[in-house]
């Protein structure tokens, strides 16, 4: 067993790394039993047209979800291991599609016998090529270039759909606890492709999130503040609540305007692969510069 993992993880090495003269023969030795723990790689291989074993199950957002990953078992995921392990195992997976977010479980999975992936992008940008990355991995070149193309018309349409740039503060609410997100968060990257002038408070960080405090906010003043609550599904309506009228925020120009508005759906928290429709989003209904 050990000796088929280590031969499935050759083989997807070579697959990444071959252009699409070799896709027939990536596609006969590709993985069939897969496992994508994130919505980002669990839409696009069903996309490609195949129906992983398992997939992560995700705080909101499950509906965008795509159709063709209806009734495939959810695995529940926790800090800082991923999966339980002994569900995945029972998945018999030969692959794992993971994230940085997980990096911890992924030892434990590879004594378990499973290659592991991670596929994961942080920014924008990065979306079509981890397409098409993902495409040579599960011998789907043709299929994932094709919608790769798509996802770069998608993004290059929806940044120049922009008419006005307001400036933006994205405040992760852990608990009442606000975080900052980043430049180099997805969140904060969407935000600056729909048209935003992202507001740090003059925060880095490498992670893509800085603690800010309310005074900060304040003194910011921003246009417009979109905050995104993050805890346990109980206790995400009272959070929504709180983050909707906190009044630390009273005297911003956004809460003046009637511009603080709450993200419940996980598309700024986590990349998904219809990223075109997230900056759409963010520019409807947070932005209103379309």
């Amino acid at each position: 067993m050990r000796g088929v993992a280590r031969a499935l993880a050759l083989v997807l090495l070579a697959c990444a790394a071959l252009g699409s003269f070799a896709s027939a023969a990536c596609a006969a030795s590709a993985p069939k039993r897969i496992v994508a723990l994130t919505p980002f790689t669990a839409n696009t291989i069903a996309t490609l047209g195949i129906r992983p074993v398992g997939i992560g199950a995700t705080l909101g957002g499950g509906d965008r979800f795509v159709a063709a990953l209806k009734g495939v078992p959810r695995l529940p995921l926790s800090h800082p291991n991923g999966p339980n392990m002994e569900q995945l195992a029972l998945l018999n997976p030969q692959l794992v599609f993971s994230s940085p977010t997980w990096r911890k479980g992924e030892a434990t999975m590879r004594a378990l016998h499973i290659s592991v992936t991670e596929s994961e992008p942080t920014l924008v940008s990065q979306v079509p090529a981890e397409t098409r990355r993902i495409g040579k991995i599960v011998g789907r070149v043709a299929a994932a270039a094709r919608i790769a193309a798509g996802q770069e018309l998608a993004i290059s349409v929806a940044r120049k759909a922009a008419r006005s740039h307001p400036t933006v503060l994205l405040v992760l609410g852990v608990g009442r606890t606000p975080f900052a997100f980043l430049q180099n968060s997805w969140g904060g990257d969407v935000v600056r492709q729909a048209g935003g002038r992202l507001l740090t408070g003059g925060l880095s960080a490498s992670g893509g999130f800085a603690r800010i405090s309310d005074e900060t906010i304040v003194k910011a003043n921003p246009d417009v503040i979109i905050a995104v609550p993050h805890g346990n599904p109980g206790d995400i309506p009272a959070l929504t609540k709180y983050l909707k009228s906190n009044p630390a925020w009273k005297d911003t120009r956004a809460a003046k305007t009637n511009h603080v508005y709450v993200s419940t759906d996980n598309t700024l928290l986590q990349p998904w692969m219809s990223v075109g429709r997230a900056i759409h989003d963010v520019q409807t209904q947070f932005l209103h510069n379309r």
